[in-house]
C-alpha cells in the first residue's frame, strides 16, 4: 500500500444560531489551545472549519486570535475551509441562495484569513447531485462528505471526482469511524487506521494515494489535544524518518494526488441525521436499496417541513421583486439566509428535528425579511390559492398588511399564521405523541378546526383526552367558491357521525380582512334521521416566546355580561354564556379578539409537548394555548344549523408612564 495521507479536520460543531455564549466557550477551551500549540509546532498540520457567524465574532472579539491563525494559514500549516455563511442545508435552496452564503463566507475568509477557500464542509453532509454545478461556479475544487454517502463500489480511501452536467467536484469521504477513542493508545489507533485502509483498498493501485480524513467535533477536541494518542501523533510528524504515514492537509494531498475515481453519489445525509428520517422519533436502519434524503426527513417531522415552505415562499417573493428600494431587498435577502441555517431545521450531533424554539426563531426571522421586502415596493394585500406546501393541492394564502396567513384544505384549518415583522408563527403547534406526551393526538393542531362529538365524548375533550375522530379535523375539505378579489374562501367537508354512520357536512366560508377572518359555519344533517352532537371550533396559540418562567398568554373573556380571567395553569370551561374572547400574547404585546355571533361554551387548555433535545434528553421544548368554542347541537333530518366566529388581530396598546415633568401620558403601540 502507498503512503497513507491522514488529514485531521476541527469541526466547529455547531450551527449558525449557536450563540456568543457557545463561541466563546468553544474558543476559550478549544481554540485557543490548537492555536497556541500549532504556533510553537510549525509541522503539524489541521484543517479547521467555522460558522460565518462564529468566524464574524472572533474577528471582533479574539483579533489576535485572527492573526495568529492568518499566519499559520500563510504558511500552509493551517487550511480553513468554506461553505456557507449561515451553515445551511445546501439542497433546500435556491441557487441564488447557495452562492450567495458560498460567496459571503468566502469573502470573510478572505479578509480574516487572507486565502480563498478552495474546498467546503456540509451542515450534515446533506448532498445532492445539483450541488455541483454551484460549488465549481463559486470556486470550490473539492467537498468532504460523510463516508456513508459514498457508493459501496467506490467506498473506501480514494480521493473521488463527481460530476454533474460537464461540471466537477473533488470528494474527500470524512470517517467518523477512524476518529480516536478517549483512552486510545497512539500506535494502536495508527495500526487501527491502517488495517482499516487496507480492507477497503487491499493492495490497491499505485497510482491511487489513499486518504483519511477524519472530522474531530469541538465537544471532543479538548480532551483530544490532552491525549496520549494526540502526543503520539505529534511524535510521527516530527520524524522525519517514518514514511508509512503522512498527516496532511487536503489542499495539498489533492494537489499531488495522481488519480482519482469518477463516482456518481446520490443525494443523501450523514448516517447520525438519516436513521431519524423514516419514522417519528425513532432510529431504523436503511434496509432498502434507496439513500435517505433530506426531504425523507422532513416529510417525517411536519412542522420542520412547514418551516421549509414558509422559507422558500420568502426566497422566492425576494427573487420576483424587481426594481423598489435595493438597500431593503439586501436586508431582506440576509435575514432569509439567517433563517436558512441548518440547525433550525436538524439538531447535530444527535440528528434529530430542531426543538420548537429554533423553529419559531427562524420564522421570526423570516417576518422580518418579508417586512423588509413588503417595504421595499407598493405592496398590496391580496388572496390567492397555488400548492404552497407541494402536496398536489391547493392552498390559500393571505397577505394582509399584518401578518400572513396559509389557510389548507387538510381539516379546513389556519396552519400558518405569522404576524409580519414583530412575532412569529401562532400556528405553528406540535401535536402529542404518545411516546413523549402519553397521549396521541390524531389531528393537526392549527386555528380554527373543527370537532363533532357525540355528548358522551365532550367531558373527555375539556380533560384533553383522547376523544373520537372528531370527524372535521380530519377530513379533506373541497372548494366550493373562491373570490380572491372580494378575499373569500367557500369549503364544504364531509363525515359521517356516530356509530349509526349518520351523514353530516360542515361548509366553512372565510372572508380575510386586513384586521383577521370572519369565518361562517353552516353544518347540517344530512340522514333521515335525527342528530345530537357537540360542535367545536379550537384554535390552538403556539408558544413563540420561550423566556424562562414567562406566561406568554392570558385570556379574559366576557360571560354573562361579566368580564372574566381565565386561568393559564389548569383547565377551564364555561357551559355557555360566553360572548367574546381575548386572548393577549404578552411577550409580543399582540392582541386576537374571537366574537362568535351568538352565546356559547368555552374551554382552554395549555398542553406542555416533551421532545428529545440535542442533548439526547427527554424535556419540556413547548406549549401550545388551547381555546375551544363549543355550541349543542340538536338537528333534524336534513336540517342546518349557522355559526360565525370573527377574529380581530391587533397590537396592544399599554399605557406609558408619566414623565418626571409631569406631561400628560400617552398610548403607544408595541
Amino acid at each position: 500500500m502507498s503512503v497513507l495521507h491522514i488529514c485531521l479536520e476541527l469541526d466547529s460543531g455547531c450551527g449558525s444560531s449557536a450563540g456568543t455564549s457557545f463561541y466563546d466557550e468553544c474558543y476559550q477551551k478549544v481554540y485557543k489551545q490548537f492555536l497556541a500549540f500549532l504556533y510553537s509546532h510549525p509541522k503539524f498540520p489541521l484543517t479547521i472549519s467555522f460558522t460565518g457567524e462564529q468566524l464574524s465574532y472572533y474577528e471582533e472579539t479574539y483579533p489576535e486570535a485572527i492573526q495568529i491563525l492568518r499566519e499559520l494559514t500563510s504558511r500552509h500549516q493551517v487550511e480553513v475551509l468554506g461553505g456557507g455563511y449561515y451553515s445551511p442545508i445546501f439542497p433546500l435552496l435556491f441557487p441564488v441562495d447557495r452562492s450567495g452564503q458560498i460567496e459571503k463566507m468566502s469573502a470573510l475568509l478572505r479578509a480574516t484569513v487572507g486565502k480563498r477557500p478552495r474546498g467546503m464542509t456540509l451542515f450534515g453532509s446533506i448532498w445532492d447531485p445539483s450541488l455541483v454545478t454551484t460549488f465549481q461556479s463559486c470556486g470550490m475544487e473539492y467537498v468532504l462528505l460523510d463516508s456513508t454517502l459514498i457508493p459501496s463500489a467506490c467506498r473506501g480511501c480514494y480521493p473521488l471526482i463527481t460530476s454533474e452536467q460537464g461540471k466537477t467536484l473533488k470528494v474527500l469521504p470524512l470517517h467518523a469511524e477512524f476518529r480516536p477513542a478517549p483512552d486510545e493508545k497512539g500506535e494502536a489507533w495508527i495500526a487501527r487506521v491502517q488495517r482499516a485502509v487496507s480492507k477497503d483498498c487491499g493492495d490497491g493501485d499505485c497510482d491511487f494515494d489513499p486518504v483519511a480524513v477524519i472530522s474531530l467535533p469541538v465537544e471532543h477536541a479538548q480532551e483530544f489535544i490532552k491525549s496520549e494518542c494526540f502526543k503520539y501523533i505529534n511524535t510521527l510528524i516530527e520524524d522525519s524518518t517514518q514514511c508509512q504515514v503522512k498527516f496532511d492537509l487536503p489542499q495539498l494531498y489533492l494537489k499531488g494526488a495522481r488519480r482519482f475515481l469518477p463516482s456518481y453519489i446520490p443525494a443523501g445525509m450523514d448516517g447520525q441525521v438519516s436513521q431519524w428520517a423514516r419514522k417519528v422519533y425513532e432510529k431504523c436502519e436503511n434496509k432498502s436499496r434507496f439513500p435517505v434524503t433530506i426531504y425523507d426527513f422532513l416529510n417525517t417531522y411536519r412542522q420542520n417541513r412547514h418551516l421549509y415552505e414558509r422559507m422558500m415562499y420568502i426566497s422566492m417573493i425576494i427573487s420576483q421583486c424587481h426594481g423598489g428600494d435595493k438597500q431593503r431587498k439586501r436586508f431582506a435577502q440576509e435575514k432569509l439566509w439567517e433563517a436558512q441555517c441548518g440547525s433550525n431545521y436538524v439538531a447535530l450531533p444527535l440528528g434529530i428535528p430542531a426543538i420548537a424554539e429554533k423553529r419559531q426563531n427562524a420564522y421570526r426571522i423570516l417576518n422580518e425579511s418579508e417586512k423588509m421586502i413588503r417595504d421595499s415596493y407598493d405592496f398590496s394585500e391580496s388572496l390567492t390559492n397555488f400548492d404552497y406546501n407541494g402536496d398536489g393541492l391547493n392552498e390559500y394564502i393571505c397577505q394582509t398588511e399584518k401578518f400572513h396567513a396559509v389557510i389548507s384544505p387538510l381539516a379546513g384549518q389556519v396552519s400558518e399564521l405569522d404576524i409580519i415583522g414583530v412575532s412569529s408563527n401562532y400556528a405553528a403547534s406540535l401535536s402529542r405523541i404518545a411516546q413523549f406526551d402519553k397521549q396521541e393526538d390524531a389531528y393537526s393542531r392549527g386555528m380554527f378546526v373543527e370537532h363533532l362529538f357525540e355528548p358522551q365524548e365532550i367531558q373527555n375533550y375539556f380533560a384533553q383526552k383522547p376523544v373520537g375522530s372528531g370527524i372535521f379535523s380530519q377530513v379533506l375539505f373541497s372548494e366550493k367558491k373562491f373570490d380572491g378579489r372580494r378575499r373569500e374562501i367557500q369549503m364544504e367537508g364531509r363525515g359521517t357521525f356516530s356509530a349509526m354512520h349518520l351523514p353530516v357536512s360542515l361548509r366553512k366560508t372565510f372572508i380575510i380582512s386586513s384586521s383577521g377572518f370572519s369565518v361562517q359555519y353552516i353544518l347540517k344533517n344530512e340522514s333521515p334521521f335525527p342528530l345530537k352532537g357537540v360542535l367545536v371550533v379550537e384554535s390552538n396559540f403556539a408558544q413563540t416566546d420561550f423566556a424562562q418562567g414567562a406566561q406568554q398568554y392570558s385570556a379574559e373573556l366576557i360571560l354573562r355580561g361579566n368580564k372574566k380571567a381565565v386561568p393559564a395553569d389548569s383547565p377551564y370551561t364555561a357551559d355557555g354564556g360566553v360572548s367574546l374572547l381575548q386572548i393577549v400574547d404578552n411577550a409580543d404585546r399582540i392582541s386576537f379578539l374571537f366574537e362568535p355571533n351568538e352565546e356559547c361554551g368555552f374551554s382552554s387548555a395549555t398542553i406542555p409537548f416533551r421532545r428529545l433535545d440535542a442533548g439526547n434528553k427527554i424535556r419540556e421544548v413547548s406549549r401550545t394555548l388551547v381555546a375551544g368554542f363549543f355550541w349543542n347541537v340538536d338537528l333534524a333530518a336534513d336540517r342546518a344549523m349557522e355559526k360565525t366566529i370573527n377574529l380581530s388581530i391587533m397590537p396592544v396598546k399599554v399605557q406609558a408612564k408619566k414623565r418626571s415633568h409631569g406631561a400628560s401620558p400617552k398610548t403607544a403601540d408595541c
